[in-house]
Protein backbone atom coordinates (compact mmCIF):
# COMPACT_ATOMS: atom_id res chain seq x y z
CA UNK A 1 0.00 0.00 0.00
CA UNK A 2 2.64 2.38 1.13
CA UNK A 3 4.33 1.45 -2.73
CA UNK A 4 1.52 2.87 -4.32
CA UNK A 5 1.32 5.86 -2.97
CA UNK A 6 5.02 6.79 -3.42
CA UNK A 7 4.70 5.92 -6.93
CA UNK A 8 1.41 7.81 -7.15
CA UNK A 9 3.38 10.99 -5.25
CA UNK A 10 6.34 10.56 -7.92
CA UNK A 11 4.34 10.57 -10.71
CA UNK A 12 2.81 13.55 -9.67
CA UNK A 13 5.85 15.38 -9.16
CA UNK A 14 7.54 14.51 -12.13
CA UNK A 15 4.00 15.60 -13.95
CA UNK A 16 4.93 19.03 -12.43
CA UNK A 17 8.45 18.92 -13.67
CA UNK A 18 7.68 18.19 -17.36
CA UNK A 19 5.08 21.21 -17.22
CA UNK A 20 7.56 23.58 -15.58
CA UNK A 21 10.00 22.52 -18.51
CA UNK A 22 7.69 22.87 -21.08
CA UNK A 23 6.80 26.35 -20.13
CA UNK A 24 10.25 27.61 -19.43
CA UNK A 25 11.07 26.62 -23.06
CA UNK A 26 8.01 28.30 -24.39
CA UNK A 27 9.31 31.58 -22.94
CA UNK A 28 12.75 31.20 -24.10
CA UNK A 29 11.63 30.47 -27.69
CA UNK A 30 8.83 33.71 -27.73
CA UNK A 31 11.89 36.04 -26.26
CA UNK A 32 14.47 34.47 -29.49
CA UNK A 33 11.84 35.38 -31.88
CA UNK A 34 10.78 38.84 -30.87
CA UNK A 35 14.42 39.68 -30.77
CA UNK A 36 14.71 38.03 -34.41
CA UNK A 37 12.12 40.55 -35.23
CA UNK A 38 13.06 43.65 -33.67
CA UNK A 39 16.95 43.57 -34.59
CA UNK A 40 17.77 43.48 -38.38
CA UNK A 41 20.13 41.70 -39.66
CA UNK A 42 23.68 43.98 -41.24
CA UNK A 43 21.57 44.04 -44.41
CA UNK A 44 18.94 46.43 -43.50
CA UNK A 45 15.41 46.26 -45.38
CA UNK A 46 13.65 49.74 -45.60
CA UNK A 47 10.53 49.88 -44.05
CA UNK A 48 7.46 49.14 -46.34
CA UNK A 49 6.12 52.30 -45.68
CA UNK A 50 8.71 54.23 -47.39
CA UNK A 51 8.79 51.47 -50.55
CA UNK A 52 6.16 51.62 -52.80
CA UNK A 53 6.76 48.56 -55.45
CA UNK A 54 6.37 49.30 -58.99
CA UNK A 55 5.71 47.22 -62.01
CA UNK A 56 8.64 46.35 -64.14
CA UNK A 57 8.01 44.69 -68.01
CA UNK A 58 8.99 41.35 -66.95
CA UNK A 59 6.37 41.17 -64.18
CA UNK A 60 8.37 41.90 -61.43
CA UNK A 61 7.83 44.31 -58.54
CA UNK A 62 10.74 46.67 -58.19
CA UNK A 63 11.14 48.90 -55.20
CA UNK A 64 10.86 52.79 -55.94
CA UNK A 65 13.29 55.15 -53.88
CA UNK A 66 11.30 57.73 -51.43
CA UNK A 67 9.27 60.28 -52.59
CA UNK A 68 11.70 63.82 -53.00
CA UNK A 69 10.32 67.00 -52.87
CA UNK A 70 9.37 68.51 -55.66
CA UNK A 71 11.25 72.03 -56.58
CA UNK A 72 7.99 74.71 -56.95
CA UNK A 73 8.14 76.19 -60.46
CA UNK A 74 7.22 79.58 -60.84
CA UNK A 75 5.99 81.05 -64.10
CA UNK A 76 7.58 83.52 -64.98
CA UNK A 77 5.79 87.00 -65.24
CA UNK A 78 4.63 88.25 -68.69
CA UNK A 79 3.95 91.60 -68.94
CA UNK A 80 0.60 92.57 -70.90
CA UNK A 81 2.31 94.80 -74.23
CA UNK A 82 1.11 98.28 -73.69
CA UNK A 83 -1.24 99.44 -76.60
CA UNK A 84 -1.38 102.45 -78.02
CA UNK A 85 -4.76 103.27 -80.45
CA UNK A 86 -3.34 104.76 -83.15
CA UNK A 87 -4.07 108.71 -83.20
CA UNK A 88 -6.83 109.30 -85.71
CA UNK A 89 -6.86 112.56 -87.18
CA UNK A 90 -9.47 114.38 -88.80
CA UNK A 91 -9.30 115.62 -92.40
CA UNK A 92 -10.64 118.77 -92.50
CA UNK A 93 -13.33 119.60 -94.71
CA UNK A 94 -14.08 122.70 -96.53
CA UNK A 95 -17.44 123.31 -98.02
CA UNK A 96 -17.81 124.52 -101.34
CA UNK A 97 -18.48 127.52 -101.55
CA UNK A 98 -21.76 128.75 -102.87
CA UNK A 99 -22.24 132.00 -105.19
CA UNK A 100 -24.98 133.85 -103.69
CA UNK A 101 -25.07 137.50 -103.32
CA UNK A 102 -28.32 138.19 -100.96
CA UNK A 103 -29.24 141.59 -101.78
CA UNK A 104 -29.31 144.49 -99.10
CA UNK A 105 -32.49 144.39 -97.03
CA UNK A 106 -34.32 147.85 -96.10
CA UNK A 107 -33.09 149.99 -92.81
CA UNK A 108 -36.80 151.29 -92.21
CA UNK A 109 -38.11 147.36 -92.37
CA UNK A 110 -40.77 145.85 -94.86
CA UNK A 111 -43.57 148.07 -95.43
CA UNK A 112 -47.39 146.48 -95.25
CA UNK A 113 -48.20 143.51 -97.71
CA UNK A 114 -50.48 144.29 -100.28
CA UNK A 115 -54.20 143.20 -99.09
CA UNK A 116 -54.81 139.27 -99.34
CA UNK A 117 -57.59 139.90 -102.39
CA UNK A 118 -55.11 142.47 -104.37
CA UNK A 119 -52.17 139.49 -104.03
CA UNK A 120 -54.34 136.79 -104.97
CA UNK A 121 -55.50 138.45 -107.70
CA UNK A 122 -52.22 139.83 -109.47
CA UNK A 123 -50.90 136.17 -108.56
CA UNK A 124 -54.12 134.09 -110.02
CA UNK A 125 -54.13 136.48 -113.20
CA UNK A 126 -49.80 136.03 -113.82
CA UNK A 127 -50.70 132.04 -113.32
CA UNK A 128 -53.33 132.03 -115.69
CA UNK A 129 -50.88 133.44 -118.35
CA UNK A 130 -48.76 130.59 -118.27
CA UNK A 131 -47.84 129.07 -121.70
CA UNK A 132 -48.76 132.07 -123.45
CA UNK A 133 -46.45 133.40 -125.79
CA UNK A 134 -43.49 136.12 -125.80
CA UNK A 135 -44.46 139.03 -127.52
CA UNK A 136 -42.32 142.47 -127.62
CA UNK A 137 -44.11 145.44 -126.90
CA UNK A 138 -47.60 143.42 -126.14
CA UNK A 139 -49.75 143.20 -123.23
CA UNK A 140 -52.53 140.65 -123.08
CA UNK A 141 -53.20 137.07 -123.44
CA UNK A 142 -54.71 137.14 -127.12
CA UNK A 143 -51.49 139.03 -128.73
CA UNK A 144 -48.77 137.58 -126.18
CA UNK A 145 -46.92 139.50 -123.28
CA UNK A 146 -43.09 140.86 -122.90
CA UNK A 147 -41.93 141.17 -119.23
CA UNK A 148 -43.09 144.90 -118.55
CA UNK A 149 -46.39 143.69 -120.49
CA UNK A 150 -47.67 140.75 -118.11
CA UNK A 151 -46.70 142.83 -115.00
CA UNK A 152 -49.23 145.81 -116.28
CA UNK A 153 -51.70 143.45 -117.59
CA UNK A 154 -51.87 141.48 -113.78
CA UNK A 155 -51.52 144.61 -111.52
CA UNK A 156 -54.40 146.46 -113.50
CA UNK A 157 -56.62 143.22 -113.50
CA UNK A 158 -56.40 143.84 -109.45
CA UNK A 159 -57.67 147.73 -109.88
CA UNK A 160 -54.71 148.87 -109.22
CA UNK A 161 -53.39 151.89 -111.70
CA UNK A 162 -49.88 151.04 -113.30
CA UNK A 163 -47.29 152.25 -115.70
CA UNK A 164 -46.75 150.32 -118.96
CA UNK A 165 -42.53 151.06 -118.92
CA UNK A 166 -40.11 149.43 -116.69
CA UNK A 167 -38.66 152.28 -115.95
CA UNK A 168 -41.70 154.00 -114.85
CA UNK A 169 -43.14 151.20 -112.86
CA UNK A 170 -40.06 150.98 -110.25
CA UNK A 171 -41.20 154.62 -109.52
CA UNK A 172 -44.85 153.56 -108.69
CA UNK A 173 -44.52 151.94 -105.46
CA UNK A 174 -42.66 151.49 -102.30
CA UNK A 175 -39.18 149.52 -102.79
CA UNK A 176 -38.78 146.13 -101.03
CA UNK A 177 -35.72 144.52 -99.93
CA UNK A 178 -34.72 140.68 -101.34
CA UNK A 179 -35.61 139.46 -97.98
CA UNK A 180 -38.92 141.58 -97.51
CA UNK A 181 -40.67 139.82 -100.57
CA UNK A 182 -44.42 139.33 -100.19
CA UNK A 183 -46.65 137.63 -102.56
CA UNK A 184 -48.08 140.20 -104.86
CA UNK A 185 -45.11 142.02 -105.04
CA UNK A 186 -43.22 143.06 -108.57
CA UNK A 187 -39.60 142.11 -108.91
CA UNK A 188 -37.15 143.72 -110.93
CA UNK A 189 -33.36 142.21 -112.54
CA UNK A 190 -30.76 143.71 -114.61
CA UNK A 191 -29.64 141.28 -117.51
CA UNK A 192 -26.18 141.76 -115.89
CA UNK A 193 -25.28 142.28 -112.16
CA UNK A 194 -24.58 146.30 -111.36
CA UNK A 195 -26.74 147.50 -114.45
CA UNK A 196 -30.21 149.11 -114.27
CA UNK A 197 -33.53 146.81 -114.04
CA UNK A 198 -34.32 145.39 -117.84
CA UNK A 199 -36.97 142.72 -116.51
CA UNK A 200 -39.64 142.01 -114.26
CA UNK A 201 -41.87 139.67 -113.14
CA UNK A 202 -44.69 138.60 -110.22
CA UNK A 203 -43.85 137.64 -107.31
CA UNK A 204 -45.49 134.55 -106.31
CA UNK A 205 -44.43 133.54 -102.85
CA UNK A 206 -41.54 131.13 -102.03
CA UNK A 207 -39.19 132.11 -103.89
CA UNK A 208 -41.29 131.30 -107.24
CA UNK A 209 -41.60 134.18 -109.96
CA UNK A 210 -44.06 134.21 -113.26
CA UNK A 211 -42.62 135.86 -115.64
CA UNK A 212 -42.10 135.90 -119.70
CA UNK A 213 -38.66 135.34 -120.33
CA UNK A 214 -38.05 136.38 -124.36
CA UNK A 215 -38.54 136.26 -127.81
CA UNK A 216 -39.17 132.28 -128.98
CA UNK A 217 -40.40 130.92 -125.20
CA UNK A 218 -43.25 131.65 -123.18
CA UNK A 219 -44.56 133.13 -119.53
CA UNK A 220 -43.02 130.44 -117.11
CA UNK A 221 -42.22 130.52 -113.92
CA UNK A 222 -38.33 130.51 -112.09
CA UNK A 223 -37.10 130.53 -108.66
CA UNK A 224 -35.09 133.65 -107.98
CA UNK A 225 -33.48 131.99 -104.76
CA UNK A 226 -30.14 130.84 -106.81
CA UNK A 227 -26.97 133.14 -107.34
CA UNK A 228 -27.94 133.75 -110.75
CA UNK A 229 -30.90 135.73 -109.45
CA UNK A 230 -29.58 137.25 -106.45
CA UNK A 231 -26.87 138.79 -108.29
CA UNK A 232 -29.30 140.17 -110.85
CA UNK A 233 -31.77 141.63 -108.56
CA UNK A 234 -32.26 145.41 -108.50
CA UNK A 235 -35.67 145.64 -106.40
CA UNK A 236 -38.82 144.04 -105.39
CA UNK A 237 -41.73 147.08 -105.93
CA UNK A 238 -45.53 147.25 -104.23
CA UNK A 239 -47.89 148.94 -106.12
CA UNK A 240 -49.64 151.90 -104.37
CA UNK A 241 -52.96 151.06 -103.97
CA UNK A 242 -55.71 153.99 -104.40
Amino acid sequence: MKKCKLSIINSVVAGILICAMLAACGAVEKQSSASTRSEPTSGTVPAVSDVTPADTTDGTSQALPPETEVPEVTEPETAEPEVTEPEVTEHETTEPEVDVTEPETSADGPASELPTHIAQTIIDTAAAQLGVKFESGESSPEKGFDASGLVYYCVRAAGIEFPRLVKDQIKAGEKIAYSDLASGDIVYFSAEPGEEASFCGVYAGGGLIVYAPKPGESVKTANITTGYWTSRFVTGIRPSVN
